[in-house]
């Protein structure tokens, strides 16, 4: 074997062996991701005593192993709920790697909260909050990180069939909720728009960045409260759903108004469904995979109707 065709055998060889770790990491992250899914619907299964439906649509950004869009449900000491769901800046490693770093400092905080609460029985849901939010950005000082993260956190109560969703957002989208009556009247809640007494209130992203610029406005963390009803449907979703751009080479984006538009054409359908149909047609707008240039994640909670 000559020194060329020897050099051709050894790219070859080195580029299958990518080609094999790449597809390996990816099979890794796919199985993480569904399990991760099957565990929060399985947590919606036993909600309040109660089953949620629950759709869940996930899509990596074109040519991305990784991803840096996050949600999770955490049952609380108190017997209440923690939902989060967060988008980290940027895409690949380095991405998933402050996801971690955000949900450990969450855990860790929870698992502070729940040594307390067994010690003397309070419990305070500004502090597991705040607490993950330090954690959090001490992790991004520690490693000089200049990204961020976006972080709507949701502290879900009940009482007696009525759910209060107390949100602390850390500059994401708040969820659109869409209200299901009994005579097939519908209306719709955009949380992210000040409208029918709702005022979104946000805070700072999480960044040691941002923390470093104004300390005190930084610690901040504005809270506001929406009641959820039975029968009402919560959808989550990441700025990636919007920003997809028209296939035809505009610089049209699907949009929010797309968007409602779909929840409420389809809000009778089981949430999967709607997922399923979200993403449909956000691939059509866009024409092609390699045309997704963020991660998409969206999440429908559908809160049960008590039979009559």
């Amino acid at each position: 074997m000559n020194q060329n065709n020897s050099t051709f055998y050894s790219s070859h060889l080195e580029t299958n062996e990518i080609i094999k770790q790449y597809n390996s990491i990816q099979y890794e992250a796919d199985l993480v991701r569904k399990n991760d899914q099957n565990i929060i619907k399985g947590l919606f299964r036993n909600f309040y005593q109660k089953t949620l439906s629950v759709g869940i649509g996930f899509n990596r950004a074109f040519g991305s192993i990784l991803s840096g869009d996050y949600f999770e449900l955490f049952p609380l000491p108190d017997s209440n709920y923690l939902f989060i769901f967060a988008d980290i800046s940027g895409h690949g490693l380095p991405a998933y790697t402050n996801l971690i770093r955000l949900r450990n400092a969450v855990i860790l905080s929870i698992k502070e909260a729940e040594a307390e609460f067994k010690k003397d029985r309070t419990f305070s849901i500004e502090k597991v909050i705040k607490n993950a939010g330090t954690k959090f950005t001490d992790l991004m000082e520690f490693s000089n990180s200049d990204d961020f993260a976006s972080a709507v956190f949701t502290y879900i109560t009940n009482d007696n069939d009525k759910f209060t969703l107390r949100f602390f957002n850390r500059g994401t989208f708040f969820p659109i909720i869409v209200r299901k009556f009994r005579d097939d009247v519908v209306d719709i809640y955009n949380l992210n728009y000040e409208e029918k007494g709702w005022i979104p209130n946000k805070g700072f992203l999480l960044s040691g960045e941002l923390r470093k610029l104004d300390s005190e406005g930084y610690n901040t963390y504005p809270d506001c409260e929406f009641v959820i009803y039975e029968g009402d449907m919560v959808f989550f979703f990441s700025d990636g759903l919007l920003e997809g751009r028209n296939k035809n080479g505009s610089s049209e984006i699907f949009g929010m108004k797309r968007l409602k538009n779909i929840l409420v054409e389809n809000c009778t359908l089981m949430p999967q469904v709607i997922i399923n149909i979200i993403y449909d047609e956000i691939f059509d707008f866009i024409g092609d995979f390699k045309n997704q240039e963020d991660d998409m994640t969206g999440i429908i909670i559908n809160f049960p109707r008590v039979r009559s």
